[in-house]
């Protein structure tokens, strides 16, 4: 596979906003990412339906389809930021116009259930995009420190992004030693189960995985853990990392198996190594990293070394 990689983000530069998923909770919040950005010396350019709402969506799918497209297509616009998740980019995948994307690479910013484009993306032309803050969420909250300058240092600097190690402050949920490279993917748990099996899965020989997931209960989470064991993935798996699982708690009064539990099930007979409580996901000091490059694993450090920019000059 070609490995395409976006131009580096410059301040000055026109950024796209657009929301792929659902809409806004409300204009406020989506008013205050856009002052953040702009207070950093950006230019900001909302997508024709980003104030749409179709019950859970932004709109219909061709709606939202269509501003990714024409920001992709636009000259003016050199990345494109996602307003927030929720639900909705899976619906949108076959709708994307792919060879305009190819040929117009830009970067694309978002997490949740935006992952669904980041393997799309990568799955169909190689894209490199970056799982990192939206608009309506972080933008408007508030970064810490450290996810602020790892979330810049992705889109603007042509060195590799700092390191990712789990936190120390967490209990390991499973770790693994051995050390391993491979390409990374990653993202929401339920996003990438999601594609397995279609067409917008990638396809490559040596995957590592960072897998994040926000309130489902334990059995769903063995239950997606499953499809992907049973779809032959983990046979060519070079690492698994572990990122938070916040409110992933069993239902009170019903009997459960712990994640550990769960996560020792699926993996056991892969040799891979694991590294886990790595700071990704739902969670306010979430660290930004660039999907589709060349990564480094090293489960008795428990950090994943990123080998490679997600960007150029």
């Amino acid at each position: 596979m070609r490995i395409i990689k976006p131009k580096q983000l410059k301040r000055g530069d026109v950024i796209g906003i657009c929301a792929p998923s659902s809409p806004s909770a409300s204009e406020n919040k989506l008013n205050k990412g856009i002052r953040y950005l702009e207070q950093l010396g950006f230019r900001v350019d909302l997508g024709k339906n980003v104030y749409h709402q179709r019950g859970y969506l932004a709109g219909t799918d061709l709606q939202r389809a269509s501003d990714i497209n024409q920001f992709f297509a636009d000259p003016k616009i050199k990345a494109i930021f996602t307003v927030r998740g929720g639900y909705g980019s899976h619906r949108i995948l076959p709708l994307l116009d792919y060879n305009i994307i190819k040929h117009n690479p830009k970067i694309l910013v978002g997490y949740s259930d935006i992952t669904a484009l980041h393997f799309a993306l990568f799955s169909k032309i190689g894209l490199v995009t970056f799982s990192g803050p939206m608009v309506a969420v972080e933008m408007a909250n508030g970064m810490t420190k450290n996810t602020e300058e790892q979330f810049w240092d992705c889109l603007m600097s042509v060195k590799p992004p700092h390191s990712i190690k789990g936190c120390s402050t967490q209990s390991s949920i499973l770790q693994r030693s051995g050390s391993a490279t491979g390409r990374l993917l990653g993202g929401n748990l339920s996003l990438i189960t999601g594609l397995v099996g279609t067409q917008f899965f990638p396809s490559i020989r040596d995957p590592i995985f960072i897998f994040e997931e926000i309130d489902e209960s334990p059995y769903r989470i063995d239950r997606m853990l499953q499809q992907i064991k049973l779809s032959g993935i983990l046979e060519k798996t070079k690492g698994i990392a572990l990122a938070d699982f916040s409110g992933c708690n069993p239902e009170k009064g019903k009997p459960s198996l712990t994640l550990r539990q769960i996560f020792r099930d699926t993996f056991q007979g892969y040799s891979f190594p694991i590294v886990s409580s790595l700071p990704i996901g739902h969670i306010k000091g979430s660290l930004s990293f660039p999907i589709g490059v060349n990564v480094k694993m090293d489960g008795r450090k428990n950090c994943i070394e990123i080998l490679e920019a997600g960007v150029t000059k």
